[in-house]
């Protein structure tokens, strides 16, 4: 009689192991698929969120968000209440901080950058000079390249200082007729500025402090309310390392030296030094006078601006000015504003040998110009002192270029009001 055929028991138990090890795969293949689903739902919800992160972006950086409220606004992209976002933005200087956040329950993307304005090629210039019935004369090395708005009087080769003009032509690009007043600025951001002082600040407890206060470093983000520090005294930044949102203002007098780290805060004081070899970037207002000494350096987008207070019974005893030392380079704008009283006595801008400015210039007075404008350059007029005379009108060796300012820069709001924006620098 037959006999059945009996297994082992080790193979038995080796059936058992490869089910177990058939279990553990499948269960790990399960496993892997659901965190494959969870990966790809958050990836895609990511994607969402930074979807309406740029649809945000488009509509802050758009025309016609431009002159809308700085309040905080909500909405829904697509009316569907899934896609949130909020949009906010407010004066920097004379540029804008823009925030968008996008969110969906807990989750939230956001972005914070410094917004400026793409170039307006018909209002494009490499000098404009008023119109003052007298003509501009131009020697030794002087280079006008791009459009010259001029007064009818005309431009004219001259020679001064035992120097002949060396050019072949006096203006390298088109020549037209300047106005008897120069380009409209931007008198609302004016306006702004101008509020930026200690007494109309002082109040606001939730958001001033001391600058006497800061021991070494102080960073604030621009997603949070900007800090205001203030002083009745003088203020000296030495040692300090100061970044992001922060106004610091002086009754009297602020100094820059060298040894500060400075990163997009705005300084406001009557007077403004910024001592040699300083490297940073910063916008500065003053009211009497902004000193830049010997080889410094304001990175883009740094901007300088002197902004006269009096009135009609103010009796001057100095001339407001911005000086520029030799070899100092700024990278974006310098700027003066007279006074509303509109009196004959002008305020100054004076840039030595060997002093640059990459952007641009505006003088809304006079303009003493021995260095280099890479961009534009406007004034009421030019004056020229040589250890001989005082030339009015006179420019001697002087370079104003357009085509030399980067491709890439971004105009700030001082000479106009609306436009499309751009992205001068992300912050964080």
């Amino acid at each position: 009689m037959h006999q059945p055929h009996k297994l082992k028991a080790g193979a038995l138990l080796s059936v058992v192991g490869i089910a177990t090890i058939i279990a553990l795969l499948l269960g790990l293949m399960l496993l892997l698929l659901l965190y494959n689903r969870n990966d790809t739902s958050q990836l895609l919800h990511r994607l969402k969120l930074e979807r309406n992160l740029e649809s945000g972006m488009a509509l802050l950086l758009s025309e016609a968000y431009s002159e809308k409220s700085s309040e905080e606004v909500f909405m829904d992209l697509f009316k569907e209440e899934t896609d949130s976002i909020s949009l906010q933005h407010y004066p920097w200087g004379l540029y804008e901080i823009a925030i968008i956040k996008s969110f969906e329950g807990r989750d939230t993307l956001q972005k914070v950058f410094l917004k400026g304005n793409t170039l307006q090629s018909d209002k494009a210039y490499a000098l404009y000079l008023k119109d003052d019935d007298r003509p501009l004369s131009i020697s030794g090395k002087t280079l006008i390249r791009g459009t010259a708005y001029l007064p009818p009087a005309g431009i004219r080769k001259a020679y001064i200082e035992d120097k002949a003009y060396e050019g072949d032509s006096t203006v390298y690009g088109e020549m037209r007729n300047s106005e008897k007043k120069l380009p409209t600025l931007n008198t609302a951001l004016i306006e702004q500025i101008k509020q930026l002082t200690y007494d109309s600040l002082e109040n606001q407890s939730d958001s001033i402090a001391s600058f006497h206060n800061i021991k070494d470093s102080l960073i604030r983000s621009f997603y949070q309310k900007p800090l205001i520090l203030s002083s009745k005294d003088s203020i000296s930044l030495e040692n300090l390392n100061l970044k992001g949102a922060l106004i610091v203002i002086s009754e009297q007098a602020i100094y820059l030296p060298s040894t500060a780290q400075v990163e997009q805060v705005i300084f406001i004081a009557p007077k403004i030094k910024i001592a040699k070899d300083f490297k940073g970037m910063l916008q500065a207002f003053a009211q009497d006078s902004i000193h830049v000494e010997e080889n410094v350096e304001l990175h883009y987008p740094s901007a300088l601006g002197l902004i006269e207070k009096r009135d009609e019974n103010t009796v001057q005893e100095f001339t407001p000015e911005i000086v520029i030392d030799k070899n100092a380079k700024i990278h974006g704008v310098v700027f003066s504003v007279a006074a509303a009283s509109g009196s004959d006595f002008m305020n100054r801008i004076r840039m030595e040998p060997g002093s640059e400015v990459h952007g641009e210039l505006y003088a809304d007075g006079m303009l003493e110009l021995k260095g280099s404008v890479f961009g534009s350059a406007a004034c009421q007029r030019f004056v020229l002192q040589t250890p001989s005379s005082l030339y009015d009108n006179f420019l001697l060796d002087a370079r104003i270029d357009y085509t030399k300012r980067s491709r890439y820069y971004l105009e700030s709001a001082l000479l106009q009001t609306t436009g499309k924006g751009g992205i001068v620098q992300w912050l964080y």
